[in-house]
């Protein structure tokens, strides 16, 4: 794995080097306008530290020439010589169709020969062929087309040769698959291609000429004819959107979307528990979308018509947790002028959404356990039992059976929440999402400022695909935000957009930039180096700790919660046995620290 940056890093230098080049020869045939060749340079993105190669914000796979050849060989040999070709057209018709609604989508207002271009300059970008036009009519408007290129160094040829003795048949299928899909997208009809000339029939170079479908008299006789294929109906009417899954938010103007594997099944189980009674946990990083799976689970539950009562659990101050939670009588506590409900009052009858309950101390644990188990709460100051029936909602940004384990989370409590888990993924674990959501946040928020943003520049899709994304989606909203206030009227959205007084600039390594806002692959840091000189005698649980963060040790030899206890004792020195500033110093509470010191 080591190898993979610098593998990656000299293969982004040598497109960027060759990119210039592309069409070199009888480039008067094709139009150098917009995009550019340097432009779709640009639109590529690797990221090897994730796994993933971008183009237009799909993901791309880098595959040898040579396994490549060993599939279509295998394919042949199992489905025989014309079902290949089938499929191999198909295959590659399918995928010149959408990189060409990709292509129109990044830049609207190209030109169109400009646009048709830029398919071959990709394909040569894909390593498939070096392509020479020919000869290259194109006119949009009147719905005529003729193409006639030659295609040098085909891989899929040279990988036919490597199998198959030279034949009578032009072996190029994917190829020419790709460019039919390509032209019949852009152009809004059914364009086939053909190749008349191939290295595998003993030419020096492949030949292919392009012309709309019914311009072929023998159509009827192809092994694939295109227009009894479902999906290119689509063609004669604008291309068809990608397929993904919308959540609407009857009650506001929020939706979850998405088409992510993790995302869609997050998804379907929320739907098939959302009618129930069922007690759910929500499990996910902060700001995953846990409220808005929450708020769908209520709206489309049986309790719909009552109320939905949230609380962050982790905003709340020890002392007022019961009383938030429970309601207080008038004058249990000084300042408590008069009687109020708490939230498991204020939800009888609906549903009860407690963010982050992680955070809540042992005590107050035990009390929601009690309550959820008889169905009733007392008031702080009151003597009388108070009946409630919620449904409650738990959510957590941590494993709560990590937490159990470590005696921070009540076992009883656990279990009696773990009815019907759901893990929502996060932005990270669902990256093909990301165009998906910025174009779902960006009609959003240029409606509501009332702003004219023409889309977004490669480098800023790029910049976001490889983001690590700390904050989740609501990272991603807020950027989005900030870029449609930031961004001059009828302009594509760019990275300075969203990078504001220096923040997420200057080479930040989250997002993968160097200073001059070029993709950076580096190899990935060596391990954390802490040096131990002049620290003298070390305990062992920080000796066994230091010696892991250096490497000598490739697990943790030591248990977490001795070096907690280490840090606690640390920080009450330091604090001269003040509790309170001691969970601050730490960053744990003091109920925290009150319930490991009772543990010893």
């Amino acid at each position: 794995m080591a190898d993979i940056p610098a593998y990656a890093e000299k293969l982004l230098e040598r497109l960027m080097a060759d990119r210039r080049n592309l069409f070199v020869r009888s480039s008067d045939q094709l139009s150098n306008g917009y995009p550019s060749p340097d432009q779709l340079a640009e639109a590529i993105a690797f990221a090897p530290a994730q796994g993933n190669i971008w183009l237009f914000g799909r993901r791309y796979l880098l595959m040898q020439s040579g396994a490549f050849g060993e599939i279509r060989r295998e394919l042949i040999r199992e489905a025989g010589l014309e079902k290949a070709r089938g499929i191999y057209t198909a295959t590659g018709w399918h995928a010149g169709a959408r990189l060409a609604r990709q292509v129109a989508q990044q830049w609207p207002t190209g030109d169109h020969g400009s646009l048709f271009s830029a398919g071959p300059r990709l394909h040569m970008l894909e390593g498939m062929v070096n392509v020479e036009p020919i000869h290259f009519e194109m006119d949009s408007e009147a719905g005529s087309f003729y193409s006639d290129m030659y295609w040098h160094n085909s891989l899929e040829a040279q990988e036919h040769l490597a199998h198959h003795p030279p034949g009578g048949e032009c072996v190029c299928w994917m190829q020419t698959g790709f460019a039919s899909g390509y032209a019949s997208a852009l152009l809004g009809r059914m364009v086939v291609f053909r190749e008349i000339e191939c290295r595998a029939t003993g030419h020096g170079a492949c030949r292919i000429i392009g012309k709309p479908a019914e311009q072929w008299a023998d159509l009827e006789n192809d092994t694939r004819d295109p227009e009894t294929d479902g999906f290119f109906s689509h063609l004669f009417h604008g291309m068809a959107e990608p397929h993904h899954s919308v959540l609407p938010d009857d009650g506001g103007d929020q939706i979850m979307l998405g088409a992510a594997p993790a995302f869609l099944r997050a998804q379907r189980m929320l739907q098939r528990v959302a009618p129930t009674q069922a007690t759910v946990l929500l499990a996910g990083e902060s700001g995953a979308g846990k409220e808005m799976f929450a708020q769908y689970l209520h709206r489309h539950s049986p309790r719909a018509d009552k109320p939905l009562v949230s609380l962050n659990c982790a905003s709340l101050p020890e002392n007022l947790v019961e009383a938030e939670l429970f309601g207080v009588e008038r004058g249990a506590y000084t300042g408590a002028d008069r009687s109020r409900p708490g939230r498991f009052e204020r939800a009888h009858g609906g549903t009860l959404f407690l963010d982050e309950i992680a955070s809540l101390s042992l005590d107050a644990q035990g009390k929601i356990l009690r309550a959820l188990q008889e169905g009733e709460i007392e008031r702080v100051g009151g003597d009388k039992p108070i009946r409630v029936d919620v449904r409650l909602v738990a959510a957590a940004n941590v494993q709560l059976r990590d937490e159990v384990r470590a005696g921070r989370f009540r076992e009883d409590l656990f279990y009696r929440l773990n009815v019907y888990p759901i893990q929502i993924p996060s932005l990270r674990e669902r990256r093909e999402d990301i165009p998906l959501l910025m174009n779902h946040f960006l009609q959003r928020y240029c409606q509501l400022h009332q702003r004219d943003v023409r889309g977004f520049t490669s480098r800023l899709m790029n910049s976001l695909l490889t983001h690590p994304f700390p904050g989740n989606i609501r990272e991603l909203q807020n950027l989005i935000e900030r870029g449609v206030i930031s961004c001059d009227e009828g302009e594509p959205m760019d990275l300075p957009h969203i990078t504001l007084n220096g923040e997420l600039l200057e080479g930040d390594p989250a997002l993968g930039l160097n200073a001059e806002g070029k993709l950076d692959i580096s190899p990935t840091p060596a391990p954390l180096h802490v040096s131990d000189e002049g620290l003298g005698p070390l305990p062992p649980p920080v000796a066994r700790l230091m010696a892991f963060l250096n490497g000598k040790d490739a697990r943790l030899q030591t248990a977490i919660s001795e070096i907690e206890d280490l840090l606690i004792d640390h920080a009450l020195n330091r604090t001269d046995g003040n509790v309170t500033a001691a969970a601050h110093l730490i960053g744990l509470s003091r109920a925290q620290i009150n319930y490991r010191l009772k543990g010893r």
